[in-house]
């Protein structure tokens, strides 16, 4: 007997498995290392770059990774068959340095950061406008909605309840980054896209 809808099977999976394995693993070493890995606006100051990127992974309790964690299995579940492992792999990388350099320089309060929430921003971002790049409305529903959320933070300022529960200040900047990021590298593989073409005629 067969089925009436045939699921199609998501690619790839298993970098975001290995994210999640990531963040976890880091989650279980000494306090004493992981202050070695934050985005530490001094530290970086001082030569330590790593900090831009293993920042992005850390977390200031479990309940703040196991949130992040179940954002990245909505992504993964959401977008997760739309870009390979070296597009992925692209994606987090310059979002992730994108997220820190706005934070690092427009954000100058924030001496401390850690968290994926603002790379997931990004991962929304541009899984939203591949889903609009193949006619689907939930793209546009889901581009306007974490836009509108992240405007009315701006407005507004960071939820005090989401703070006291992740035992952290909630880094609304991250976010905002996160999403223009995501935009920026939207547009940039646009314009290549648009060379490309333009040379091939």
């Amino acid at each position: 007997m067969s089925l009436p809808v045939q699921i199609p099977l998501m690619k790839p999976v298993v970098p975001y498995f290995l994210l999640a394995a990531t963040m976890l693993l880091l989650a279980l070493l000494p306090g004493s290392w992981q202050a070695t890995l934050y985005f530490d606006h001094l530290g970086i100051d001082k030569g330590q770059y790593w900090r831009l990127i293993t920042g992005h992974l850390l977390h200031s309790n479990y309940w703040h990774l196991l949130m992040n964690s179940a954002g990245l299995a909505m992504v993964m579940l959401l977008h997760g068959r739309y870009f390979s492992y070296g597009q992925l792999a692209l994606q987090w990388l310059l979002c992730g340095l994108a997220i820190s350099a706005g934070l690092y320089f427009f954000s100058i309060d924030i001496q401390i950061y850690v968290g994926l929430s603002g790379l997931l921003h990004s991962m929304l971002i541009l899984g939203a406008i591949k889903d609009i790049q193949l006619n689907m409305t939930t793209g546009w529903l889901l581009l306007l909605g974490i836009i509108g959320k992240v405007s009315w933070e701006q407005w507004q300022g960071p939820d005090a309840e989401l703070a006291q529960l992740i035992n952290a200040n909630v880094a609304i900047d991250a976010h905002l980054y996160g999403v223009i990021s995501g935009l920026l590298f939207c547009l940039a593989r646009w314009c290549v896209c648009r060379v490309k073409t333009a040379q091939a005629r």
